[in-house]
């Protein structure tokens, strides 16, 4: 294993995600091999939009947002900045499915709250 990897374990959580997001990503199999990346990505109707996808390799670019025993969350470093102290849940009602963002660093947002500026 790449010394750049080992350097995560000891990685303070700039991320928080609910019980519930945690599960649907577990469901959705993802885990600590095909771990999670997210990105702020120009979008939306407020200039940026998050965008998650599941991803084997991590570079020296990116950080450890969120790490436990079942589930590993990373980020370009870029994106990483702007992601500090950000909530993810997840709702499966029948008229609003998905993930849902909280971001602090947000100066505004959208209605579905999927964009954001900063």
């Amino acid at each position: 294993m790449e010394e750049w990897m080992n350097q995560t374990t000891d990685t303070k959580n700039i991320i928080d995600l609910s019980g519930a997001a945690v599960d649907e990503l577990i469901r959705l199999d993802v885990n600590r091999e095909e771990f999670l990346r997210i990105a702020l990505v120009d979008g939306g109707c407020s200039g940026l939009t998050y965008q998650l996808n599941t991803d084997t390799v991590q570079t020296p670019f990116d950080s450890v947002l969120f790490e436990n025993n079942d589930l590993k969350v990373i980020s370009d470093r870029n994106s990483a900045e702007h992601l500090d102290g950000l909530y993810i849940d997840y709702s499966n009602d029948l008229i609003d499915v998905g993930f849902k963002f909280s971001n602090p660093n947000a100066v505004s947002t959208c209605g579905c709250g999927n964009s954001m500026k900063v």
